[in-house]
């Protein structure tokens, strides 16, 4: 039987952001280049459509990353809008022949009078608004749908359903945004991070000023600020007006450190086999983290992050201990009488400090390390 998808108890009065991550069926190696264009092209327009912004993302050759953030919205209530803000929404979702029929209904139901029915066929398209699992589900199938029609074949393209993991904002939505920016660093596919074209730091990085750099750009600036804004719209960040003000040190660059210092190379040694020296974790070369870190300056957490851990695909929820209890507490009915906490400390890590240390809502003892 399925469970029911892990949603913040606070997603009704403010934002929550989610690792979202889905696998190819048989983790085939079929997201080439082609393929991974057009997910980037159906990513945004989904994102635009259902008022979902995506933070940082990566898609690889067999599976994807988002890191998303959720407005906050009523269960099964539709979104409020003006028509003009609803057709603007529209008009990047649907056909030019679906559109304009749209509007020119609303239109002739405003000039007769007939404001309830017009709010009627708003509603039908802005209840699936800011809904997560509909934005997933529409991005999956539409997908889908144009990779069965271009490679000529039928049936399902994913193993299952998305997996999702609400994640706390501040420090935890970062660690988290490095991460997914790491994976073709950790598979060895690029040696610089800007070499990958179909992730957020990639693509904030492109040297043609578009669309899809300013998302990018404006995701990554909204996971770096998420800690210090806590009144401000999401029209500044998404304009990306928030990048240029923290351009510098604050912004790429800072960014940059941080990828660079968590994905250094790790190496090991097996005395009781005669290894003196073997490769457990793939990254950047020990000169490269320290030229890089050399021109942008010291790194504020340095290497929090040493492994590529299941809790962040499998851990239910992710933050600081106090943000896990409360999304316990606040969802106590979902768990037995016999667990008092929620909050578990994720292992095989090795944080520096006690401060830096993170939790997850599942305590996975077994193969920690991916």
């Amino acid at each position: 039987m399925r469970r029911a998808r892990h949603i913040s108890p606070s997603a009704e009065v403010s934002s929550s952001r989610y690792h979202l991550v889905d696998r190819v069926v048989n983790r085939d190696h079929v997201l080439g280049r082609d393929e991974k264009n057009m997910f980037v092209y159906f990513m945004r327009k989904y994102a635009a459509f259902h008022d979902v912004q995506v933070l940082s993302y990566c898609i690889m050759d067999n599976h994807f990353h988002l890191l998303v953030e959720v407005p906050p919205k009523k269960k099964g209530a539709a979104v409020p809008m003006s028509d003009e803000a609803f057709l603007e929404c529209l008009k990047a979702f649907s056909s030019q022949m679906y559109y304009t029929d749209i509007k020119q209904m609303l239109e002739r139901l405003r000039n007769s009078g007939s404001d309830k029915a017009a709010e009627e066929v708003k509603a039908k398209h802005t209840c699936r608004m800011r809904d997560l699992s509909c934005f997933m589900q529409g991005l999956k199938r539409r997908f889908t749908q144009w990779f069965n029609r271009t490679h000529n074949r039928t049936g399902t393209l994913w193993e299952g359903r998305f997996k999702s993991v609400l994640v706390e904002d501040g420090y935890a939505a970062r660690v988290m945004s490095i991460y997914i920016d790491l994976n073709p660093i950790r598979a060895g596919m690029v040696s610089r991070p800007e070499d990958y074209r179909w992730s957020s730091y990639g693509e904030a990085m492109k040297p043609v000023s578009d669309k899809g750099r300013a998302l990018a750009r404006a995701g990554l600036c909204r996971v770096m600020q998420l800690h210090q804004e806590t009144g401000g719209g999401v029209a500044s960040e998404r304009s990306g007006v928030l990048w240029e003000r923290a351009a510098g040190l604050a912004g790429a660059e800072w960014y940059r450190m941080m990828l660079f210092a968590d994905g250094e190379e790790v190496f090991s040694s097996k005395p009781e086999i005669g290894v003196e020296k073997i490769q457990v974790r793939k990254g950047f070369k020990r000169k490269d983290v320290e030229d890089v870190l050399a021109k942008g300056g010291k790194l504020s957490f340095g290497e929090a992050l040493r492994c590529k851990v299941r809790y962040f695909s499998d851990g239910m929820v992710f933050g600081s201990r106090s943000f896990v209890d409360k999304v316990f507490n606040g969802s106590r009915g979902h768990f037995s009488e016999k667990r008092t906490t929620g909050a578990r400390p994720i292992r095989g890590v090795g944080w520096k400090s006690r401060s830096d240390r993170l939790y997850s809502m599942r305590e996975l003892k077994k193969e920690i390390l991916k």
